[in-house]
């Protein structure tokens, strides 16, 4: 396996567990919502805004050699 296969995988995984904790941050949200737990649900639906709009290392655009 070389550089770029290595940082691939890296990536891959980077994403899978951003994209899970993201589910998971939506899930409190929704429960929150559901249970009328309006304070909660804003500082969730908050957090999950915060997860998504972060940097995300596997969309950057590779450095040139």
């Amino acid at each position: 396996m070389n550089v770029d296969e290595h940082i691939a995988a890296l990536h891959g995984f980077m994403r899978a567990d951003h994209e899970e904790y993201i589910a998971q941050v939506r899930g409190w949200a929704e429960t929150a919502d559901a249970e009328g737990r309006i304070a909660a649900a804003r500082q969730h639906w908050a957090h999950v805004r915060r997860l998504e709009a972060m940097d995300k290392p596997w969309e950057a655009t590779p450095l040139a050699a």
